[in-house]
Parts: structure tokens; C-alpha cells; sequence
């Protein structure tokens, strides 16, 4: 069997000289186009300097122009004001100053270069010295004499034009040889800018594969940046979003810090946090004073989850652990008791319940809930929304706290006599206005000092502590029961006449005396009270006299035996 040999006469399919006059005539094309574009840079950049010429040569005749603008018109200004002695137009000649020499100045600088116009500047500089000495020296005589002069200069700006023509002559011719430079500069630019558009055209050709060859990659590329704007307009929208978010936030703090009350608070809650968090429902149950119920304060949304209305603070677990339950990401092993977790109508629903704490202290819970569980974002908006609710909550508590101090007699609970001196001012002008009639009650236990000298202060402190209960189940919820002082007490009672406050007087007096105090295991004796009762408007029309009449007749009732009402009708007849 014959063996097959490589033929030698064989051509490969691209021949090695095919590379070399391609890569000669690559070489030769840049070659080409390094020469034209030294050529055309070189020449442009003479067009660019005779361009700069021909510029100067108008900025020479446009500063000479406002040279002689300028001092025609300090010459105008000086004149004017010698004839008038108007001072605006002395002050128009005095700013004019500073602006001719900055004129004569740059026009200076413009032809220091050129020997001939320096001297031909030099002699209209000096003319216009003389021009503006003389002006100069017009305004200063009028300032000096204050008045017009006998005779006024005679203005003539002949020689300064004729300085000026010859600066501008020359200028002129300056700036006809520039233009013919610029027109050859012109031709031979647009000549080498023919070759080279030819040179670009092969060199077009040459790179025509090139461009076929990054199509692809181009389109690749293309599409990738579109996938990556999609992305970069996505993460624009989130934060677009966020950004609306933290300003609601915001909003949400600020109006939560302006509340008074707690009723304000849980009125205004839901539309806020409903906008917050659109998607879920929820709810706000705060805890008793005695931190062993909570109940719901608020609620809000559409409720995937049902809830209990009233809870002990341990069926749910973001209250015992104090922190947000469950964790971010978690599905709960356990549920709290409050929450009926997961409701049957709704298999994907899920919750968040986040504690609301101030100073270590636990004051309620959020619980946010929907047909499906909170997302990330909706997480951090319910944590950061709780922080601001938990410090307005406290803020609030500690007013409530500090008001009910400064009004409430700390032993008793009743109001104290600051509270009862402003709300008796304010009743009785109520009481005017709707011509209504008003009856104060001067309550004073009997023997008070000779039952804490028998049976000791803390014993006293408990006997007034349960006369207060007495007075509060006596007195109507408009009514205003207060401790004056010691064992005295008094009574408001509002829209009441003499007959019925005397029935009311009798009441308390009837439930004192039958008053059962136990202390330290022990019955203490009973007490009895004695009670003056004063009524507005027939026995007295402000509140210092009220009062008065009713100590009064508090001192009658103590005088006629105790344990009895007197009114200050009474005692006026006594």
C-alpha cells in the first residue's frame, strides 16, 4: 500500500505574505495618518494663533473705543456738574475714575508687545491725563467755590481722536495681514483635512472587520447592562421606598410626642402605622398599673389573625423574653396564648408581636399580623415604629404620674386644696354662666387631735385614709371631694341645691359615724364629723366667700355639740 505524502506545492489557506502586506500596509496607513495629523495639528495650530491675533487686534480698538467712551463721559459728568453743582453727577465723575484707568491699563497691557504702538499709546495715555486733569480740576473748583464757573472749558477730543486713529491704523493694518495669514492657514487646513478625510476612509475599511468582530460582544455587553439596570432601577425603587418610610417614621415620632393623652395615642395609631405597614392588620394592648392584665388599646387593618382582648402579659412570649417574637426568619415553635396562631381561614398567616418597654419597664406589646408573615423590611418598620410608641407611652405615664402628684393629697388620694381653690373659681363662673346653683361642704372630723393622741399618727393616717373612701362613695363623679388641711375636708357639689346638699351633708355625715376602721388587727373607735354647708348664690358670691361661710358654719355645727350639718343660713341668723 502506497503512503500518502504532504504535497509540497501545497498552499495553506491564509499565506504568510498575506499577514506581511497586511501588516505593511497597517503600517504604512498609520504611518500616513501620523504625518497628516502632525501636518494638520501644526497647521491648526497656526490658524489657532492667527485666530488669537486677529482677536487682540479687535480687543485693541474695542478698549480704545471705551477709552474715549469713558472719559467723554467724565467729561459730560464734570460739566454737568459745574453747571448744576448736582452731586449725583459729581459721584457718576468719581466712579468713572478707577474705570478709565483700568481701560487705559489693559489697553497698555494689549500693546506692550509692539514697539510702535507702545510709543503711539504713550502719547494718547498722556492726552488723556490731560483731558481727565482738566475735568478734574473743574469739578474741584465748583466743589471748592459752590458755584457755577464765569466760564466753562472747552471740551474738544480732536487730538485724542487723532492719537487713537493712529493706533487704530495700525491695528487695521496688523489685522489685514492676520486675515491673509488665516485664509492660507484656511486652504492648506482644508487640503490636509481632503487627504486625510481619503486616509480615514482605508483606515475605515481596514477596522470594518474589527467592528463585525465586537458586534457580538457588543450585544452580549448590552444585555448585560440592561440586566444591570433593571437591578439599579430595582435598588432605586427600594430606596425611593425606604426613604418615604423613614419620612413617615419620622412623621409618626413627631405626632406621637405631641399627643397629651393616651386616648389621643390610641386614636391616632392605626392610620399610622396602617400606612406604615399597609399590608398588615394589628393591634396595641397595654398593661395595668399592677402588670398582671393586658389589654387591647387599639387596633388596626385588615386582621388575618384573631386576638383575645384581655391577656395576662405572660401568654405572650416577646413579653417574657422582651425582645420581638418570633426571630427574624424563624418559623415559632411555640405561639403565644393571646394570638390564635395559625387561623384556619388563613394557612399562611403569620405575626410579629414586639414588646414596648421604656425604662426597664414593660408597658405593652404590638402585634402585627396578615395573611402571610412580616418580611424583613415590614420587620425593622414594626421595631423601629414600637421604640418611638414605648417612649411616648412612658412620656406620657410620667406626665400622668407628675399631674396627679401635684393636684392628689399622696395620704387621702382626694384632691388637694391648690386643685380645690382653682376648680371652685372655675365652677362658680360656670355656674353663673348657666345661672345654676353650687354648695361647698367644710367637713372637720371630731376630736382628731385627742384620737392621734390616743391611739397614735399612723393609726390617724389610716382613720383619714377611710374617711376619704366614705367621702368618694358619697360624692357624685362630677363631684369634687378635696383635703383642706389636717382633718378638715371639703366637698363641691355641683348643680346642687341647699336641700339637696343637705341630704347629701347627712349622708356623709350618717356614713362617717357608722365608719368601722381596723388597725393592725385592732377596731378603732368611732368618729364622728361635723359639717358646714354653704350655698351659691344665696349665701355667697365668690369663691373666698364661700368658703368662708361654710367655715363658719362648720364652726357653728362644732359649736351646737358636733356630729351635725349647720348652714351658713344658720349661722348668718346666729
Amino acid at each position: 500500500m502506497a503512503t500518502l505524502k504532504p504535497d509540497s506545492n501545497a498552499q495553506p489557506p491564509y499565506k504568510p505574505a498575506f499577514f506581511t502586506r497586511l501588516s505593511v500596509l497597517f503600517a504604512i496607513t498609520a504611518a500616513l495618518l501620523l504625518t497628516l495629523s502632525v501636518f494638520i495639528w501644526h497647521t491648526l495650530d497656526r490658524l489657532v494663533a492667527e485666530n488669537e491675533w486677529v482677536t487682540h487686534t479687535y480687543e485693541v480698538m474695542e478698549r480704545t473705543e471705551a477709552v474715549i467712551s469713558r472719559l467723554r463721559a467724565m467729561q459730560a459728568d464734570a460739566i454737568a456738574y459745574a453747571a448744576t453743582g448736582d452731586v449725583a453727577r459729581r459721584g457718576e465723575f468719581e466712579d468713572m475714575a478707577p474705570l478709565l484707568d483700568a481701560e487705559l491699563n489693559a489697553l497698555a497691557d494689549l500693546v506692550r508687545d509692539n514697539a510702535v504702538q507702545a510709543r503711539r499709546m504713550a502719547d494718547f495715555t498722556a492726552s488723556i491725563r490731560q483731558e481727565q486733569s482738566e475735568s478734574l480740576q473743574l469739578v474741584q473748583d465748583r466743589r471748592k467755590s459752590g458755584s457755577r464757573p464765569s466760564e466753562m472749558p472747552d471740551i474738544g477730543l480732536a487730538k485724542i481722536r487723532g492719537l487713537s486713529a493712529g493706533i487704530l491704523a495700525e491695528e487695521n493694518r496688523l489685522l489685514n495681514e492676520r486675515n491673509l495669514d488665516s485664509a492660507r492657514s484656511a486652504l492648506i487646513t482644508r487640503s490636509i483635512a481632503a487627504a486625510a478625510l481619503l486616509v480615514s476612509l482605508l483606515a475605515l475599511a481596514l477596522a470594518y472587520w474589527l467592528v463585525l468582530r465586537s458586534h457580538r460582544e457588543e450585544l452580549r455587553a448590552r444585555a448585560g447592562l440592561n440586566e444591570a439596570n433593571l437591578r439599579l432601577n430595582q435598588s432605586l425603587a427600594d430606596a425611593r421606598d425606604m426613604s418615604e418610610t423613614m419620612s413617615k417614621l419620622a412623621t409618626f415620632g413627631e405626632l406621637l410626642h405631641g399627643c397629651q393623652t393616651l386616648d389621643e395615642v390610641r386614636e391616632g395609631i392605626g392610620k399610622s402605622l396602617g400606612g406604615l405597614l399597609p399590608q398588615l392588620g394589628g393591634r396595641m394592648a397595654l398593661i395595668n398599673p399592677s402588670q398582671n392584665l393586658a389589654s387591647i388599646g387599639a387596633h388596626w387593618g385588615r386582621h388575618g389573625l384573631l386576638a383575645e382582648s384581655v391577656f395576662a402579659p405572660e401568654d405572650c412570649w416577646a413579653l417574657r423574653r422582651g425582645q420581638a417574637y418570633p426571630l427574624a426568619g424563624t418559623t415559632p415553635s411555640f405561639s403565644c396564648k393571646h394570638v390564635q396562631w395559625p387561623n384556619p381561614d388563613c394557612p399562611g398567616a403569620g405575626y410579629l408581636c414586639v414588646p414596648l418597654a421604656a425604662h426597664n419597664e414593660m408597658i405593652g406589646v404590638l402585634t402585627f399580623d396578615g395573611e402571610r408573615a412580616p418580611t424583613a423590611d415590614e420587620r425593622r418598620i414594626a421595631l423601629a415604629a414600637a421604640e418611638q410608641l414605648s417612649l411616648a407611652l412612658a412620656n406620657l405615664r410620667l406626665k400622668e404620674t407628675l399631674r396627679t402628684q401635684s393636684i392628689r393629697d399622696p395620704l387621702t388620694g382626694l384632691f388637694n386644696r391648690r386643685y380645690l381653690e382653682v376648680s371652685l373659681e372655675r365652677e362658680l363662673q360656670r355656674s353663673a354662666r348657666r345661672s345654676q346653683t353650687l354648695a361647698v361642704l367644710m367637713l372637720d372630723i371630731d376630736h382628731f387631735k385627742r384620737f392621734n393622741d390616743s391611739h397614735g399618727h399612723e393609726a390617724g393616717d389610716a382613720l383619714l385614709a377611710q374617711f376619704a373612701e366614705v367621702l368618694q362613695r358619697a360624692a357624685r363623679s362630677e363631684d369634687i371631694a378635696c383635703r383642706y388641711g389636717g382633718e378638715e375636708f371639703t366637698v363641691i357639689l355641683l348643680e346642687a341645691d341647699a336641700a339637696t346638699a343637705q341630704r347629701r351633708a347627712e349622708t356623709i355625715r350618717q356614713a362617717t359615724a357608722d365608719m368601722s376602721v381596723t388597725y393592725r388587727q385592732q377596731q378603732l373607735p368611732h368618729v364622728t364629723v361635723s359639717i358646714g354647708l354653704a350655698v351659691y348664690p344665696r349665701d355667697a358670691q365668690t369663691p373666698a366667700e364661700l368658703l368662708r361661710r361654710a367655715d363658719a358654719a362648720l364652726y357653728l355645727a362644732k359649736k351646737a355639740g358636733r356630729n351635725r350639718v349647720a348652714t351658713a343660713e344658720a349661722e348668718a341668723d346666729a
